[in-house]
């Protein structure tokens, strides 16, 4: 058995500098010339060396004007590709070379000019390495106002418009298209929006799509849209597990987007979030350098809809600043990343403590995995932190005496035995308007817990437990109305007294007297009153299927539910259901086992809950 103390002790010497250092960076050099057009990708190459033993770990930034962002922080790799894509004008490219062990780095720039693609004023079309998605570039718009593109297929009035988005009125404006069918041809026009008048562009431009060479998983559909369904969310966003990446498709099951899972080493792609504006959070496997063996969800990463990576950060790295904020190692990265309101990034972690004899029952000393809630700013560095070892009770087991070994499918990293008990098993997170408060979903320990965040000036206190044994009462009636080992428990419409989760069901369906026996999962929509504590539950809809693990909910633009259980029982499938409010199925496609999945309008508006 390993000790915690020498692993941290190893992590936190990434902070440590000495007084000489011995870094150089000798070059760094991109692998096309200057200049070239707006939308291509550049690899760029450090080459460094180091007087000490050991590798060293690389952090890139690019930015305009002095102003740089972190686009990827410190890690193994000595290039990353980057694509510029905002606006024309030179940019300002940054390596800096660290040495972890101590703490010692070295800088070296590099400047590199993107031109526009909007010639005389006109607009332009271009294809990008992604066959369904297009690069549209506009010109300049008067300051104050808004822009956005109108597309759609071409002889068809089923109009389609990205995110509006602040004009730029020095430089070009420029927008992915996606959401697109294969070998389709679509026209394209910029509005222009100030105050509540909308002008549209010039001219209409063409673009046709090409056919991706790629396999893709199948969809069916056991029950096809009805005309109950709700009309607004015509597209379908699935994250695939564990090695299938993510795509959309149309109500229908016909392929709209993709992710390239390859693309900058990656082994896996696991879709949490899709953000504002056409980005997403995923969880991706890759190399760290405070863990070198291990490599499951060491990677956080957002992208763009053509698939460049917009930036990106490790856990060896977010460990490395946890040890210096006074707390203990991150062992991974886990099961969600949320975006904030001020632009802020919330994301899970795992991490690992052995603990004395009598903890959790033991007879000898055992090893513990528990959950971090880390904050990052805009450039992805550690703000806040909340340790679930420091707030919760350490005795209170996982309901069902859940373990886990290394390798185990849907654990993560065990760095410290030979097995741990998976104690809490955190899924999802979700944040309150109304109080900044955090809402963060235990599945083994069957509550959902709300954490004093304060939009990060809270006291990291937990507010209430709610579940079996928490602090609310269940007001309804029936054997077993209480969620057990729930997943993507969220508040609708940024409200704080409905709230929407996927009852996967383990602790009911286990054998009396802990549960009920078999059953199926469930979707539950619950009235949540903060003020007298009770609970009760507005929909409570069977799903016709059990699944044991993963699963999604939402609620619908036209107030209809999808509930997803996300690896059927005895199959290898997963299904995005539709429900009328009264638990009527109006819609359901099939496909293979997925963590989550997203009915929506289009890739530029995430759900409201």
């Amino acid at each position: 058995m390993r000790n915690l103390a020498a692993l941290s002790t190893a992590v936190l010497s990434v902070v440590v500098s000495p007084m000489f250092a011995t870094v150089q960076v000798h070059q760094l050099q991109p692998s096309l010339t200057s200049p070239r057009p707006i939308g291509t990708t550049v690899v760029w190459t450090a080459t460094a060396s180091d007087s000490n033993p050991g590798p060293l770990v690389y952090q890139f930034s690019a930015g305009m004007d002095g102003q740089l962002h972190v686009l990827r922080d410190y890690a193994l790799s000595n290039t990353f590709s980057f694509t510029p894509v905002m606006q024309e004008g030179v940019y300002e490219v940054q390596v800096i070379a660290r040495d972890p062990k101590t703490g010692e780095s070295a800088t070296l720039t590099a400047n590199f000019t993107a031109r526009s693609r909007v010639l005389f004023g006109q607009p332009a079309v271009n294809a990008t390495p992604n066959p369904l998605v297009a690069l549209y570039s506009a010109p300049s718009c008067p300051a104050g106002s808004d822009m956005a593109i109108l597309f759609f297929q071409r002889g068809t009035t089923d109009y389609e418009r990205t995110d509006w988005r602040a004009c730029n009125a020095k430089a070009s404006n420029n927008f992915y298209i996606a959401g697109l069918r294969a070998a389709t041809t679509y026209e394209m026009v910029y509005q222009v929006r100030t105050g509540a008048s909308i002008a549209s562009g010039p001219r209409a431009l063409s673009f046709r799509t090409g056919t991706p060479t790629e396999t893709f998983p199948t969809i069916t559909l056991p029950i096809p849209a009805t005309s109950q369904a709700d009309p607004a969310e015509k597209m379908v966003l699935h994250s695939f597990v564990p090695s299938s990446a993510p795509i959309a498709t149309d109500r229908a099951g016909r392929l709209l987007w993709f992710y390239k899972s390859a693309m900058d080493g990656q082994t896996n792609a696991l879709l949490t979030r899709l953000v504002n504006h056409g980005t997403l959070l995923l969880l991706a496997n890759g190399p760290g350098y405070a863990y070198p063996n291990v490599t499951s969800d060491q990677i956080l990463r957002e992208i763009d809809l053509a698939g460049n990576t917009v930036r990106e950060t490790n856990a060896s790295w977010v460990s490395a600043q946890l040890l210096a904020m006074g707390t203990g190692p991150m062992t991974s990265f886990s099961h969600d990343a949320i975006r904030l309101p001020n632009g802020n990034t919330v994301v899970l972690g795992s991490t690992e403590k052995i603990f004395p004899a009598g903890t959790q029952g033991s007879t000898a000393p055992v090893d513990i995995i528990g959950d971090v809630i880390v904050v990052l700013d805009a450039n992805w560095q550690v703000i806040w932190f909340w340790n679930a070892f420091d707030f919760l009770d350490i005795n209170r087991k996982a309901i069902l005496g859940e373990t886990c070994t290394p390798n185990q499918p849907g654990c993560p990293p065990i760095l410290l035995a030979s097995i741990a008990n998976d104690w809490l098993h955190g899924n999802s997170l979700d944040y309150l308007p109304s109080d900044g408060s955090l809402l963060y979903s235990s599945r083994h320990q069957d509550w959902l817990i709300k954490i004093d965040y304060n939009n990060g000036a809270g006291t990291k206190n937990v507010l209430w437990r709610m579940g079996p044994g928490g602090d609310f009462t269940m007001t309804s009636g029936g054997p077993f109305p209480w969620f057990s080992h729930q997943h993507n428990a969220s508040f609708e419409q940024n409200g704080t007294s409905v709230l929407t989760l996927f009852d996967d069901g383990n602790t009911r369906v286990a054998p009396p007297p802990v549960g009920l026996g078999p059953g199926n999962s469930r979707g539950q929509v619950l009235n949540v009153d903060q003020t007298n504590m009770t609970v009760s539950l507005a929909l409570n809809v069977d799903l016709g299927v059990y699944s044991a693990a993963l699963g999604s909910a939402q609620r619908t633009v036209n107030g209809d539910h999808m509930f997803q259980p996300g690896t059927i029982a005895g199959t290898t499938d997963s299904q995005t259901i539709e429900v009328l409010p009264d638990g009527t199925q109006v819609f359901n496609q099939q496909a293979p086992t997925s963590y989550r999945s997203f009915l929506l309008p289009n890739l530029y508006n995430p759900p409201n809950n």
